[in-house]
């Protein structure tokens, strides 16, 4: 509970600017270049250990969600392949190397916000966005078995003044 909160809390302070930035404001996001110092600064904080979040040392402030890391999984080494085009954020395709189980894959992060810069792994930043963290299948509908079904408490009784279910 505390972790979707969480989510649904930096999702928000980083959606509110971006959406902004979609409709004529200032521009919200960071350059290439400071986009990439982000990620590699975030992606050296996982391998070195340390844990996700706001990363210590960077200015501007980066913030990090990554489902992966936030579970403890131990990153040995990435690379930072290349760019990927994007109308109103950064994406970065970056090779990942877990270690224990030993395993490579690719990645694509999300970078947007300009103080602070906020790096999202793309399933991250695709939740974050749902607002409501129910998850979707791969065509986009909910998923069944979700708190979305658990009934809304009844406000409190004239009586008592205890919740009811």
């Amino acid at each position: 509970m505390r972790e979707s909160f969480r989510r649904l809390a930096l999702g928000a302070a980083f959606f509110i600017p971006w959406v902004g930035s979609s409709c004529g404001g200032p521009n919200m996001n960071p350059t290439a270049d400071r986009a990439r110092t982000a990620l590699e600064a975030s992606l050296t904080a996982w391998r070195s250990g340390k844990k996700p979040g706001l990363i210590e040392g960077t200015v501007p402030p980066v913030q990090v969600a990554d489902n992966d890391w936030s579970l403890g999984r131990k990153l040995s080494a990435f690379e930072i392949l290349r760019e990927q085009p994007a109308e109103s954020d950064k994406r970065f395709v970056v090779k990942l190397t877990y270690a224990a189980p030993a395993l490579e894959t690719e990645a694509v992060y999300v970078v947007l916000g300009i103080d602070p810069i906020a790096v999202f792994r793309e399933e991250d930043y695709e939740r974050t966005l749902n607002m409501d963290n129910r998850r979707r299948s791969r065509n986009g509908a909910k998923v069944r078995g979700d708190r979305s079904r658990v009934p809304a408490r009844k406000p409190f009784p004239a009586e008592g003044g205890r919740a009811v279910r």
